[in-house]
């Protein structure tokens, strides 16, 4: 008489059976019995510490005032802030909070405060994944992995699906960025230093780049060295004659760094969508090279096609083949 497969499955993996072929990422790769049961929470901020890269740097906003069970949090200042992005507040925001609106002197986030304090508000503003796209991966990783299969390895296996979704949305989505640098000139009047009777000693705001400034004595272009007009060390300027009534102005250049979003040409949104496989041989000369599917990764998809989908697959495959009955 055969035992009681089902009661067996109710221990090991919860309560009721469903017989389905294995989806696209079952660790089994053949038909069979899928595991059922709920996930334990699984937001951004778990996704953050693992793989803190999809976020960037966050900053800091001090004097945030929260009131308990609010959704609307008290902020000195909302420049920079805008919809959707992702924030924390350790112990007085849940885990996983977004801005969800900005008023005057004020944020609403999606989820209510856990307690009324003045606290300091970490706010990634710019990142390089849309915390929405990171939270739809979050959600498809939540419904494709079950954390009574993978036990112990449900947060590193949720971790690895989700980058390895957010890789290929970035090879493929992400926005176009184009850095510009230009050199802006500066000017300003060297100030006389404190304490100073001889009337040759002055200080500038900043040490200029290079330690390379152009100095005008009335207009007249003053030369740099040590037996010439003036000196310069650091922000420190000394004159070789004493200023008297006359006037000095400095001037360098400063590079300027701006980064803007290009939009991509039809081509390049092309590009972006165009399939590949994993590099396998290549050549120089001539240069060739030749993509396909690794034999031991067959089945799973675009899983093969990155670091983060290829480690997920090896922990499915090792989990195991599956429940088997020796009769």
């Amino acid at each position: 008489m055969w035992p009681d497969f089902s009661a067996w499955l109710d221990t090991a993996w919860g309560a009721g059976q469903e017989f389905s072929v294995a989806g696209g990422f079952s660790p089994w790769g053949v038909g069979n019995l899928t595991p059922r049961g709920t996930n334990p929470p699984y937001t951004l901020d778990d996704l953050a510490v693992m793989y803190p890269k999809f976020f960037g740097p966050a900053v800091q906003l001090l004097n945030c005032t929260t009131v308990a069970g609010s959704k609307t949090v008290a902020v000195p200042d909302t420049t920079g802030l805008a919809y959707g992005q992702f924030v924390q507040a350790a112990g007085v925001l849940p885990t996983g909070s977004v801005i969800t609106g900005i008023g005057s002197g004020s944020v609403t986030v999606n989820q209510a405060a856990l307690t009324s304090v003045t606290t300091t508000l970490l706010v990634y503003e710019a990142p390089p994944t849309p915390a929405a796209v990171i939270q739809v991966y979050i959600n498809l990783a939540t419904a494709s992995l079950k954390q009574n299969l993978y036990q112990d390895s449900w947060q590193l296996a949720m971790g690895l699906f989700v980058a390895h979704y957010l890789t290929l949305w970035a090879e493929a989505d992400a926005p176009t960025l184009q850095t510009t640098v230009e050199n802006l000139l500066h000017g300003e009047a060297p100030v006389a230093m404190v304490g100073d009777l001889t009337g040759t000693r002055f200080t500038i705001t900043a040490s200029p780049p290079g330690g390379q400034l152009s100095l005008y004595r009335n207009g007249q272009y003053q030369i740099a060295g040590s037996t010439a007009d003036y000196t310069l060390t650091g922000t420190s300027l000394t004159l070789s004659t004493a200023l008297g009534a006359d006037q000095l102005y400095a001037t360098w250049f400063l590079a300027s760094t701006s980064t803007v979003t290009v939009q991509p040409t039809a081509g390049q949104v092309a590009a972006q969508g165009v399939a590949t496989g994993i590099l396998t041989s290549k050549s120089v000369g001539d240069v060739s090279g030749s993509y396909t599917v690794l034999d031991d990764l067959k089945g799973f998809g675009a899983f093969q096609l990155t670091r983060y989908g290829q480690q997920l697959i090896t922990i499915a495959k090792v989990i195991g083949s599956g429940p088997m009955v020796l009769w």
